[in-house]
């Protein structure tokens, strides 16, 4: 069986392991379909390190993972083999104190796939087979494409951004970054409200036109507009930073209406940053992180299988696992690319 590790040379190694685990009653052993590549890989692949959390061993990457059932251990009673299930990436411990209210992204003790944030690293889905607890397989259908349901993932990420405010009618509302989790934000949001009062704003052409053909949204190059974000001060009554930039949400803060919010979903660079704390106060403005996801896997997999959303503008390059050192360059090239996603 071949596991592809990124290692702290930021390079990527192939070992060939027998596969000689033993199942324990609780665990699935699952044959990789499709994983897409996410943007914390990304940073993992061009810096070494993701929000702060630097690679100290080798890493299999990959969290956004699908598969088939191998092999199905003994306790459990609804998974079997040849079973097609998207991978929640998250193992959560069901026994801390965020775990036991349900706010199980929190979860003091998390296992996530493919992070350098313990010792040893929690590893990924870039690997030919691999094994997971039943708590994390969830049924896709046999209508269901490999590419559709590797998206549970970005889009519990997203569903759980939108879930803190509850839509007016007459809002205007921002996204600040239109990369997959912000394209998928935009699909949500249009649900919820009228899309003629979305603006998606980004540096990048290519992504703002898949914006464009999402929904009849407001886009704007902001690199070719700069007058843009002094002309919408006071202007916006929610805004969601996907984009991870740290100017961006300063940016934010100045054209938010006073008593507005501001969701914080992209993945910031580990360490201290400037914000105008001043304008926060006086305008009473509301920043709420959200992180990852919490009980919104299983109802993004339900939406995958019940056909809610169309993920082919935002799926632009599939690569063979053995080429996932080709298939990390082009996502990490957003001229190029939008999501990617490695398949075996």
């Amino acid at each position: 069986m071949k596991k592809y590790y990124f290692n702290s040379d930021l390079r990527f190694s192939v070992k060939e392991e027998k596969n000689s685990e033993n199942l324990k009653a609780n665990q699935i052993r699952v044959r990789m379909r499709n994983c897409g590549i996410c943007g914390s890989d990304i940073h993992y692949y061009l810096h070494g390190e993701n929000g702060g959390r630097k690679i100290m061993e080798p890493l299999m990457l990959g969290h956004e993972a699908v598969g088939e059932i191998l092999e199905a251990g003994s306790n459990q009673d609804i998974f079997k083999k040849d079973d097609r299930i998207s991978i929640n990436p998250a193992l959560y411990c069901y026994k801390c104190n965020f775990c036991k209210i349900k706010k199980f992204n929190l979860c003091e003790n998390v296992l996530f796939f493919g992070s350098a944030a313990k010792i040893p690293h929690t590893q990924g889905a870039f690997r030919e087979q691999i094994i997971v607890d039943k708590s994390q397989c969830h049924l896709i259908d046999t209508s269901t494409t490999f590419e559709e349901a590797a998206f549970a993932e970005p889009l519990a990420v997203a569903l759980h951004a939108t879930s803190f405010i509850k839509k007016k009618n007459n809002q205007n509302i921002l996204i600040a970054g239109c990369g997959p989790i912000g394209l998928l934000l935009l699909k949500i949001l249009i649900q919820q409200t009228d899309e003629k009062n979305i603006f998606v704003i980004d540096i990048n052409n290519n992504v703002l036109n898949a914006a464009k053909k999402i929904g009849n949204i407001n886009t704007v190059n902001i690199k070719d507009n700069l007058n843009f974000l002094k002309d919408h001060e006071n202007y916006f009554d929610i805004s969601y930073e996907a984009s991870g930039n740290i100017n961006s949400i300063n940016n934010l803060i100045d054209m938010s209406k006073r008593g507005s919010n501001i969701i914080q979903v992209g993945n910031m660079p580990g360490g201290l940053i400037k914000i105008n704390y001043n304008k926060i106060m006086t305008k009473e403005l509301k920043i709420q992180g959200s992180y990852r996801f919490s009980e919104e896997f299983d109802i993004a997999v339900k939406k995958i299988n019940n056909k809610e959303f169309n993920f082919k503008d935002i799926l632009t390059h599939k690569f063979k696992l053995e080429d996932c050192d080709e298939a990390m360059k082009i996502a990490s090239d957003k001229n190029k690319s939008i999501k990617v996603q490695v398949f075996n």
